[in-house]
């Protein structure tokens, strides 16, 4: 996942980005030549700034016995520059979860999802916009938030984390989360056990059982599915059911991310016997009408437009849900998604990656937003494969070598071109703060204080000419006989149009040329098997958030490893997209893996961090908070950094 958050249409924003981005780039640019340096300011602190009301916010909990947390460095040579540079530390400081106008947040002692509703059905229909229009309702061969988002309104886990926990604190299939002292998880790490709750049935109005848990698994870790989930299962050894409500995971090694499997988005259950119709795993049954635990069920689906979901007759909460269909509706970008909140043509809007200016438009209206910390951080992929080199037919094959990111000062260089400050400010806002880290500011235990980056066009030409790539006539650089000229690519999004048009400008003043190739981001963030998405990663850089989704980040670091590659013997569904193989950082990995101490687990992870910032593998540049818009009176949407938008969506409802 890791997620991929993180994900062209035409846009009503769009027609004014040019004027837009006529005012903001003197800003941006103002500094190029010189440096300026990334710093943090707590999210909650300007979002409360910008709503212009009073914002509550929640801290995530800093206790938990087998909570991930912070670490040191991987440092790398400093190459030499004409000129030094501004640079600063890494922000430790916590983002805070910001919430405005109505919306409820999970405290102490409540339920996290907050209070039930008191009775099922009655609210009519619930409408969502989620402008990246769902592929798949499959979880686990999801390529992006949206599929999970749409799926989880179906499809259900063991157990989640709320937006205060660090390991699972809410139960959802099963009767209560495990730990040492009710006997369920071996105080060495080699196993856990889950007992399910009883009475569960499927939406079909069978039973739901342990067999329906031991199924999923066979079917995540079969190559043949292809499952985008499986880093989260590469620990496991086997699932045993003892009997129908109970599951026992064995590890292959001892481990204290005993709660990856089966937890949170990607942690879903299927059924068993829908499970049995997949002849042919890309034509399953369970990919576009998935016979679910959940709250609903699918009426009707259009891959890449509209899901219709209506109430699960079964769903055994008899006072849920409150409303009785949902209309998911895709399509269009962040800036009409923005529109319909403030028009009131959508009760809530996802993922509002839209300007500073857009935002105080929608609270202007008296609508909410939801800002949430963990939300991902926004990077640049570098492809060390070659994206315009066939190897046995395939692009980008991890057989053949990228002729401009082999070299650690040509990647350096790269990163001294992004102006995260200037980016973050006049293009986040509140949404988001620049940031020199991979991993997001929460949870802090994992927040690194030794990273540092700045941007410094001097720098950057320094470097390029150290590393012989030398400026031609037309300004452009090359070596031997190669242009430096890269493709570029992201989703198709005002913002990220915005940024691509900064760091082109720095890119064409440290004389390499950029040619933009950006994709739809139902293509983008779709399946690989269009040249265009971002798991094919045809290009030579590429632009998208992700994140952890979960407090502990060791399925989302092993990401980077050589055994997540992603390549056309396993259908592009490896998380590493860059094609980055190093033994020492694999090893890094393999040792996060198998320690169970916190602190040490901490360092580890902090230690990851710095290995992909400093090797320059991916740019970070924004930590950013997940930004939704809905109506004010809509209560219960609870956001967390740990799990998709829609996991208590049985008790969203108006506020009486």
């Amino acid at each position: 996942m890791a997620t991929v958050l993180k994900r062209g249409k035409k846009s009503w924003a769009r027609a004014t980005s040019f004027a837009l981005l006529t005012m903001i780039l003197p800003m941006l640019l103002a500094a190029c030549g010189g440096s300026s340096s990334a710093t943090s300011t707590p999210a909650a602190t300007k979002a409360a700034a910008t709503t212009g009301a009073a914002a509550a916010t929640t801290a995530p909990a800093a206790t938990s016995a087998s909570a991930a947390t912070s670490a040191p460095a991987v440092g790398s040579a400093a190459a030499s520059s004409t000129k030094p540079a501004a640079s600063t530390t890494a922000s430790s400081t916590t983002a805070a979860s910001s919430t405005t106008a109505g919306t409820t947040t999970a405290s102490t002692g409540a339920d996290p999802r907050g209070a039930a509703p008191t009775k099922r059905g009655g609210g009519g229909t619930l409408h969502l916009l989620w402008w990246q229009a769902p592929t798949i309702l499959n979880a686990h061969t999801s390529q992006g938030t949206k599929d999970y988002d749409a799926s989880r309104m179906v499809e259900e886990p063991l157990a989640t984390t709320s937006i205060n926990g660090l390991t699972p604190d809410v139960p959802v299939l099963a009767k209560e989360i495990p730990s040492t002292a009710n006997g369920e998880l071996a105080a060495d790490g080699t196993s856990v056990t889950w007992k399910l709750k009883d009475g569960v049935k499927w939406a079909d109005g069978t039973a739901f059982s342990s067999a329906d848990v031991k199924a999923t698994f066979d079917y995540i870790v079969n190559p043949q599915s292809a499952t985008s989930t499986l880093p989260s299962y590469t620990n496991v050894a086997s699932v045993d059911t003892p009997d129908a409500t109970t599951v026992k995971i064995t590890f292959k090694s001892p481990t204290a991310a005993w709660y990856l499997p089966f937890t949170s988005y990607t942690g879903t259950i299927l059924q068993k016997a829908q499970l049995a119709q997949c002849t042919n795993p890309q034509s399953c049954p369970v990919n576009t009408n998935p016979i679910g635990t959940g709250p609903y069920k699918v009426k009707s689906f259009t891959p890449n437009d509209n899901v219709q979901f209506v109430i699960n007759d079964n769903y055994r909460e008899a006072n849920a849900p409150y409303y009785d269909a949902i209309d998911m509706k895709g399509g269009g970008d962040a800036g009409t998604a923005a529109k319909a909140v403030t028009a009131g043509d959508a009760d809530y809007a996802w993922n509002l990656q839209v300007t500073p200016d857009i935002l105080k438009q929608i609270t202007d209206a008296g609508k909410g937003l939801n800002l949430t910390p963990g939300g991902g951080v926004e990077r640049i992929l570098l492809n060390f494969s070659d994206p315009n080199t066939e190897v046995n037919g395939e692009k980008s094959s991890p057989q053949s070598k990228n002729p401009f990111f082999q070299d650690p000062l040509v990647r350096q260089a790269i990163s001294y071109l992004v102006d995260r400050e200037s980016i973050a400010k006049n293009l986040y806002g509140p949404a988001g703060n620049a940031t020199c880290n991979i991993l997001p500011s929460v949870p802090p235990q994992t927040n690194s204080k030794n990273t540092t980056c700045s941007f410094d066009v001097a720098k950057a030409n320094a470097l390029l000419d150290q590393a012989g790539w030398v400026k031609g006539a037309d300004g452009i650089r090359a070596k031997n006989g190669v242009k430096f000229m890269v493709t570029y690519s992201t989703s198709v999004n005002a913002v990220r149009e915005k940024e691509e048009q900064v760091i082109k400008q720095a890119f064409t003043q440290a004389g390499i040329g950029m040619d933009i190739k950006n994709a739809d981001a139902g293509v983008f963030f779709g399946k690989g098997d269009n040249p265009d998405a971002s798991a094919r990663f045809e290009k030579d850089m590429e632009m998208f958030t992700n994140s952890p989704g979960v407090p502990d980040a060791e399925a989302y670091f092993e990401g980077w490893t050589t055994a997540q590659i992603a390549q056309k013997s396993n259908g592009w569904s490896g998380n590493n997209y860059e094609r980055f193989s190093d033994p020492q950082y694999d090893a890094l990995v393999a040792q996060l893996k198998k320690e169970l101490n916190p602190e040490k687990r901490a360092q580890l992870q902090i230690q990851c961090n710095d290995y992909i910032v400093n090797h320059y593998v991916d740019i970070p540049m924004v930590d950013r908070n997940g930004v939704d818009g809905r109506r004010a009176d809509l209560i219960n949407t609870n956001p967390t950094p740990w799990d998709v938008n829609t996991w208590n969506i049985a008790y969203w409802q108006l506020k009486k």
